[in-house]
């Protein structure tokens, strides 16, 4: 005798699987067809489950919040007990998406999902860089430490944030070293290079070090020309090392690249003085 419950779940994943294909941008649908499928234990489940979870990272990404909130909380709650990574990236989602909830006002929320995670798996990077930011950007430099550094060497990123850590803790001289280290690693793309140059700067100023400074300022302006805060950065540096003018020029060259700039142009404004 067929099972009634069996069949019903057959005849929801079918409708399912035909609102998805009418309507192939919804993380939504997508989402309660993976919980359909994964139901069934059908093999079809994990594709449904990665595409809803795509999609639910493309709409935070184009800051539409609503539907990957809902897609998210519907796999977290299905998946997150699921082995292997399904379960990591699952509750990585639901974190990314509950960031965003309500403008903003999740923090604490995905804080201590974050937290889980990392706690569950101890390896987990892309959830210690996440939670490690968080912290550094509510100022709690040394939490931000304790997340980012056992897996600071792992990618650009979190080599980065490492490094920015450092700096805000005032670790000037392990700061240098970890953004030399991350140079000498090899970084392809030059708009990171140019943030490990300027953190680098940065380090170099706060030890009093001016023409340590504007040297791996320089550098990071060369790498990225573009960036009104590198050249913010190259006139501090060249303020502090005595050269107004200099750093007048590089104001100034900053404005006609970015001439709304508030950080520029009150710096212009307290040199000209």
């Amino acid at each position: 005798m067929a099972n009634p419950q069996a069949q019903t779940l057959t005849e929801d994943a079918q409708r399912l699987a035909t609102q998805a294909a009418a309507r192939p941008g919804d993380p939504v649908v997508r989402a309660r067809l993976a919980l359909a499928l994964d139901a069934l234990a059908s093999p079809e489940a994990g594709e449904a489950l990665a595409q809803a979870m795509g999609l639910a990272r493309t709409c935070l990404e184009l800051g539409i919040v609503e539907p990957a909130n809902e897609a998210a909380e519907l796999l977290y709650r299905q998946f997150r007990g699921q082995p292997g990574t399904t379960g990591r990236e699952v509750a990585l989602l639901m974190a990314d998406a509950t960031l965003q909830r309500n403008g903003g006002a999740g923090v604490d929320a995905a804080r201590k999902l974050l937290e889980a995670v990392v706690a569950e798996h101890p390896d987990a990077v892309g959830a210690r860089l996440r939670v490690a930011a968080l912290a550094l950007g509510l100022g709690e430099a040394e939490a931000a430490r304790r997340w980012i550094e056992p897996v600071a060497s792992a990618s650009t990123q979190t080599r980065t944030l490492y490094v920015q850590t450092l700096v805000a803790l005032g670790a000037a001289d392990e700061a240098i070293a970890e953004a030399h280290a991350g140079l000498e690693a090899g970084i392809a793309s030059t708009r990171d290079a140019s943030l490990l140059y300027q953190l680098m700067g940065i380090a170099e100023l706060s030890r009093g070090d001016a023409d340590a400074a504007i040297e791996a300022l320089s550098e990071g302006l060369r790498l990225a020309p573009d960036d009104a805060v590198a050249y913010y950065n190259l006139a501090l540096a060249f303020e502090a090392s005595g050269s107004r003018p200099a750093a007048l020029g590089v104001c100034d060259a900053g404005l006609e690249l970015a001439p709304a700039d508030a950080r520029l142009t009150a710096l212009k404004a307290r040199l000209a003085q």
